[in-house]
């Protein structure tokens, strides 16, 4: 059931056993007079091939669409709108008479503006967001619209222009997914090649009634243990990011003009290959939790960087900032909103200088990072598994703390495949 007009959309979390809250996100969150439904959205990445004639046709409506929202964010910027509505009786005439966009672009060059504004401030940035030309064009289902034969007509500022879809078998198979619809798109420039990002949408699955927790600790030296005792080691990772950050420093060393096309042709290798270490993580914790109808736990880290930054050394700082937790947690939280796993956020403080067993908390029961020793009954155990023991045992015994992402940021159930 989508919403109507009037109802809310709501910041909420739901009460679950053991005065819990089960962590969803804000944005996906609808509210209405029987029941809470989660949506999850994702992102098909779908290469386009256009003639000569619509790429340059496609590039002048970038360009303006793109002078449209800069005019558009400067105004929200000056006047601090937010608001998408207010927004529009400002600047919607300005900007179909001085960029040449018709009335649904000059509607999505606003929205994406108001957006833009709207996350900058949550930021506590002090600087107006601006858009390059080849920034991305968005498209809402009035704009564009997929045809017959994998073929895509877009809306521009002089006609609409038709092009194609090269679809791997991947793309196709979730494309054309009838469980999922089908909503706005994004028109990405990247490397002289132009890509359609198609966002799909879902209702989530009812969560089952979890007969347990499974808790999750993440670290550095393992990227995540359970409270059953399987790790996730980083050693590989670790390896792996030395000699890439070895590897880096030679061609900035070098700085011939090879070397910096090398260097530019690395440069989202790293990401690339975080996203992929994540993604098999997440998945085998959430089969692992769906499998034995287990609830997620994991620890409310949000601005955890900040709060520990004083005590961190310099040789260490690229060690601790080097791995997109976050990303981690937010890749946990979609994947078990799509399986109809419940997550459960709860306070992190002293998880690993806690007895699992007595429940004795002392910071001389950890003995080194990888041993836990306990002064009290003698408990001893992987250092990561008592952790994750002790946050499994949290979501039963104490109040977890709210853990919808603040407005502006924090986790998505977006998924970009």
């Amino acid at each position: 059931m989508y919403p109507r007009r009037g109802d809310r959309l709501l910041q909420v979390t739901e009460e679950a056993p053991g005065n819990t809250f089960v962590l969803t996100p804000w944005r996906d969150v609808w509210y209405t007079s029987s029941m809470i439904q989660t949506v999850s959205t994702r992102t098909i990445c779908c290469k386009l091939s256009l003639d000569d004639p619509s790429a340059a046709t496609i590039r002048a409506t970038a360009e303006a669409f793109n002078a449209a929202a800069s005019y558009c964010a400067s105004v929200a910027w000056d006047l601090g709108i937010t608001n998408k509505n207010k927004l529009h009786h400002v600047v919607y005439g300005p900007t179909r008479s001085t960029y040449g966009l018709g009335a649904q672009l000059a509607c999505c060059a606003r929205d994406k503006a108001a957006e833009a504004v709207r996350a900058a401030r949550a930021h506590g940035s002090d600087t107006c967001p601006t858009f390059t030309p080849e920034s991305s064009i968005r498209y809402d289902a009035r704009t564009y619209r997929l045809m017959s034969m994998d073929r895509v007509s877009l809306n521009t500022i002089h006609r609409r222009v038709m092009g194609q879809l090269v679809l791997g078998d991947f793309q196709r198979r979730h494309l054309y997914d009838t469980s999922w619809k089908i909503g706005g798109a994004e028109l990405v420039q990247r490397g002289g090649q132009f890509y359609l990002h198609i966002t799909q949408t879902k209702r989530d699955p009812e969560p089952d009634e979890p007969t347990g927790f499974l808790g999750v600790d993440v670290g550095i030296v393992n990227l995540a243990t359970d409270s059953d005792g399987e790790t996730f080691s980083g050693d590989q990772v670790k390896r792996v990011r030395e000699k890439r950050f070895s590897h880096r420093q030679d061609l900035q060393k070098t700085n011939t003009r090879r070397a910096r096309w090398r260097l530019r042709q690395l440069a989202t290798k790293e990401s690339r290959f975080q996203k992929d270490v994540n993604h098999q993580i997440s998945k085998k914790l959430v089969r692992k939790a769906k499998t034995e109808r287990k609830a997620l736990v994991l620890e409310e880290l949000s601005h955890i960087r900040k709060r520990t930054d004083n005590g961190c050394k310099r040789s260490q700082r690229r060690l601790r900032t080097g791995w997109a937790f976050r990303q981690l947690r937010t890749f946990l939280v979609y994947k078990a909103q799509q399986a109809g796993v419940k997550v459960v956020a709860v306070d992190p403080r002293n998880t690993s200088r806690t007895c699992s067993v007595c429940g004795y908390c002392d910071k001389r029961n950890r003995k080194t990072q990888a041993h836990f020793c306990c002064r009290s009954c003698g408990h001893t155990a992987a250092a990561d598994t008592n952790a994750a023991v002790n946050i499994a045992y949290r979501a039963v015994r104490q109040p977890a703390y709210c853990a919808a992402p603040p407005p502006g940021g924090g986790a998505s159930t977006s998924c970009l495949l």
